[in-house]
């Protein structure tokens, strides 16, 4: 195990070296909302990746400010005009299941792996459809049977008085993580907008109203990125 860390330090090093762009930034929310599920209370978000030749390779994580939650995200995305593959490994910790991050046994890990594919129409309808899977890790229903949980997203970006809006919605086409059956599990509106601080400084601030209709729940999110 530690020579296979080793070895992912190595690429990661050398990957880094050979980057077109590398980027480093977090997000300070005031509440952890994602694909309309709740998953946390205020948080801080950081991620470290790099871009090379249209793929982006990144970590991502969530820690809240009052409760030993993790999460801990591993990504890769390649893009290819309007065509756009993902590849992540989620893993998370929380105070009641403190599981280890090198523990892979899909029955008692807190990895779950996903692929997916977003296409967006044009820059003219830049509407987006994506669809994720799950195909390995924790991931099962109450049967013993592989969830393979699924979950479809049609966004589309706009933007009013310098303001990037964007609507959203998103769906789970049977039983699985997100839901008992096919149901409506995300509905979203977000908005963000560049508060100018000095002449060579701005900081973003964004805002997102999510419901979600399989919950009957509603939520609000503040945040600021830097």
């Amino acid at each position: 195990m530690k020579k296979h860390i080793v070895l992912i330090a190595i690429l990661f090093c050398t990957a880094f070296a050979q980057a077109q762009e590398v980027f480093v930034n977090a997000d300070f929310v005031s509440s952890y909302i994602w694909r309309g599920i709740d998953s946390g209370n205020a948080s801080v978000q950081p991620s470290l990746g790099l871009n090379w030749k249209g793929l982006t390779v990144y970590a991502w994580g969530s820690t809240e400010f009052r409760e030993k939650n993790n999460e801990i995200d591993l990504s890769l995305e390649y893009a290819y005009k309007n065509l756009t593959l993902y590849a992540n490994n989620y893993f998370t910790q929380t105070e009641d299941e403190p599981f280890k991050y090198f523990n892979y046994n899909s029955l008692s890990t807190g990895h779950t792996f996903e692929v997916g594919a977003g296409y967006m129409f044009s820059e003219k309808f830049p509407l987006s459809v994506s669809w994720y899977t799950t195909f390995a890790g924790n991931d099962y229903r109450e049967d013993g049977k592989r969830a393979w949980s699924s979950y479809c997203e049609l966004s589309y970006p706009f933007s009013v008085k310098e303001v990037d809006l964007s609507i959203e919605a998103g769906f789970t086409p049977w039983e699985s993580f997100y839901s008992d059956k096919f149901n409506v599990v995300n509905v979203g509106l977000s908005a963000t907008k560049e508060i100018k601080i000095t002449s060579g400084f701005s900081l973003p601030i964004f805002g997102k109203l999510i419901a979600n209709p399989y919950e009957e729940q509603v939520y609000f999110v503040f945040g600021i990125t830097l």
